[in-house]
């Protein structure tokens, strides 16, 4: 079962995002700030990541740089979160390590789509990286 860790500041944000995604079969965990996603992040080995760009203390932005720089995490797939749609936003999200932006409010389609792509696509992945050895 792929586990997913939703991070949001907004309680509203993660419960619409877990009911969107509960009938596909994903164990989710969330986190409403940076810190306490860290700290999952220590416990739970995550297949992907939806983050919220704007929280207090520190953002989504530099959230996504910190993990991007750990080896232990720097391939977890990041989709941003984030009702800003601006193209600086969105660029910047790539920039700093995003594989994936989705604009709130969400469109169910799009959000189970893109996740259960990029879920494929991590574990094809390590499954090459497995058979690389």
């Amino acid at each position: 079962m792929s586990k997913i860790l939703i991070v949001d500041d907004t309680p509203k944000n993660i419960q619409m995002a877990m009911n969107i995604l509960k009938n596909c079969g994903y164990h989710m965990v969330y986190a409403k700030d940076a810190n306490m996603a860290l700290k999952h992040i220590k416990t739970y080995e995550f297949d992907l990541i939806l983050l919220d760009i704007m929280m207090p203390e520190v953002n989504g932005f530099e959230l996504c740089k910190i993990l991007k720089k750990d080896k232990k995490t720097s391939e977890i797939p990041v989709i941003f979160l984030s009702g800003k749609d601006s193209s600086d936003d969105i660029q910047k999200a790539y920039e700093v390590g995003g594989v994936d932006y989705i604009v709130k409010p969400f469109i169910n389609i799009e959000l189970t789509t893109k996740v259960a792509t990029h879920i494929k696509l991590i574990n094809c992945k390590r499954k090459y990286n497995d058979t690389d050895r």
